[in-house]
C-alpha cells in the first residue's frame, strides 16, 4: 500500500475513532500499517484476519510474554473498497538491548534447525516446530536445549582464531540463548491458554521490549493442525 492510501485509510479510521490521538509516523507492514498514539499505545490496521482472531481471543488480558491487547474492531474503507481490522495494543521498542536479543533469537533458529535434526537428510518446519511446542514434546524441547547449551560451550571450536569468544563472552551468550530459549516456551503456553491453534511469527524483528524492559512477542497468527 502506497503512504498516501495508508493516510487515507488511516483518515477514515479517526473519523470512526475520534478519540484515538496519533503521533509520529506511520510504520508500513506486510498485511497494513502501525502508527503510535498519544496515550503510549500502539495501533494497527491490517487486513491480516488470522492476527485479528488471535489477538481476539486474549483482548483485554494482562500477559507476561505476549504483547497486550486492549480493544479491536473492524471498519470499511471507502478508499481502498475493503475492510479493515484496527487493533490497539501494548507499545514495544526496539532497545539498546536488541543486539543481543537478535544474536539469541538466530542461536534459538540454529538449535531447533541445524542442531535439532538427527540426521543428513532429516530437517524441521515451522509448522514441525509449532507442533512441537502444541504437543508439549518435553523430551525434544530439552534435548535442543541442551545442544544450545553445548553448542554455544564449544562455539570456538567452529570459529575462526580472529573470532573466538573469551570464557565469559561464552557465559553470557550461552546464558542470553537459553534465556531466549525458555521464553519461547513460556510464551507458546501463554499463547496456547486463550488460542489453542496460535503461532508466534518467529521473525527477528518480533520480540521487543515493553516500557518495564520486559521481553515480549508482537505478532501472532493462527495455525492450521
Amino acid at each position: 500500500m502506497k503512504i498516501c492510501d495508508m493516510r487515507q485509510v488511516l483518515k477514515e479510521f479517526l473519523y470512526v475513532r475520534p478519540d484515538l490521538k496519533t503521533i509520529g509516523n506511520i510504520e508500513n507492514g506486510n498485511h497494513g500499517f502501525a502508527i503510535a498514539l498519544l496515550d503510549g499505545r500502539y495501533l494497527k490496521i491490517t487486513n491480516d484476519s488470522s492476527e485479528f482472531s488471535v489477538c481476539k481471543t486474549f483482548v483485554g488480558k494482562k500477559n507476561k510474554f505476549l504483547c497486550d491487547v486492549f480493544e479491536l474492531g473492524n471498519f470499511y474503507s471507502q478508499s481502498q473498497s475493503r475492510n479493515y481490522y484496527w487493533i490497539v495494543l501494548e507499545h514495544l521498542y526496539k532497545s539498546e538491548k536488541q543486539l543481543w536479543l537478535n544474536i539469541a533469537f538466530k542461536d534459538f533458529r540454529h538449535a531447533w534447525f541445524s542442531l535439532f535434526p538427527s540426521g543428513i537428510n532429516d530437517y524441521i518446519t515451522w509448522s514441525d516446530l509449532w507442533n512441537i511446542y502444541k504437543r508439549q514434546e518435553h523430551t525434544k524441547i530439552l534435548r535442543t536445549r541442551q545442544l544450545l547449551y553445548d553448542y554455544i560451550s564449544n562455539i570456538n571450536d567452529e570459529l575462526p582464531p580472529f573470532e573466538m569468544l573469551s570464557l565469559n563472552e561464552i557465559n553470557i551468550r550461552r546464558e542470553r540463548a537459553l534465556f531466549f530459549f525458555d521464553f519461547i516456551s513460556k510464551a507458546y503456553e501463554e499463547l496456547f491458554i486463550s488460542c489453542p491453534y496460535g503461532r508466534i511469527d518467529l521473525n527477528e524483528g518480533n520480540f521487543m521490549f515493553n516500557f518495564e524492559g520486559e521481553i515480549k512477542v508482537l505478532d501472532m497468527q493462527t495455525e492450521s493442525e
